[in-house]
């Protein structure tokens, strides 16, 4: 267990970093806002107890706030995720399927981790999006910018996982 808090240091700085550096400067369009930090809290050990997981949550929403200046909003979604996770995983998982360390792309599968990061991703987005706005003016605008911000984050962390982790034994199922 303490070989993985090295592990998830360098993961932390390393989204953290291509969030800030790359992703918040990139205008795709303004319906398209890819966030790949919360990748962090998805890939944390199965083990971590309820209330490590909101204080990392909330820490890692609290860094890109302080980076970009976003005045608690990152930090609210990322606590929203950070609660939902074990529940989460809890509803998607099949009855007796076993579980590493960790949430991992090669022993649960790709499918699996793409309906996982998938769901935890627009929980986030609509969270994010909807303080964001602080308005239900438009609510068309607002579910465009959810859906198509989710897929393109997805995407990216899709890819992050793939260019990042190895490709031993990868189950597509």
């Amino acid at each position: 267990m303490l070989s993985l808090i090295p592990i998830n240091i360098l993961r932390f700085v390393a989204l953290m970093a291509a969030q800030v550096l790359i992703f918040s400067n990139i205008k795709f369009s303004p319906f398209i806002n890819p966030y790949v930090y919360p990748l962090f809290i998805l890939l944390l050990p199965f083990s971590t107890p309820r209330w490590l997981l909101l204080i990392l949550g909330f820490a890692t929403g609290l860094t890109l706030d302080v980076f970009v200046g976003s005045l608690g909003m990152h930090a609210a979604a990322c606590l929203l995720i950070a609660y939902i996770r074990p529940t989460l995983i809890s509803i998607i998982t099949p009855k007796g399927a076993e579980f590493e360390v960790e949430p991992n792309i090669n022993l649960q599968g790709v499918t699996w981790f793409l309906i996982y990061c998938s769901l935890a991703t627009l929980i986030h987005h609509t969270a994010y999006f909807l303080i964001e706005s602080g308005t239900f003016y438009n609510p068309l605008i607002a579910v465009v910018r959810i859906l198509l911000s989710t897929v393109f984050s997805v995407l990216f962390m899709m890819i992050f996982l793939f260019l990042f982790t190895s490709s031993k034994k990868r189950r597509l199922a």
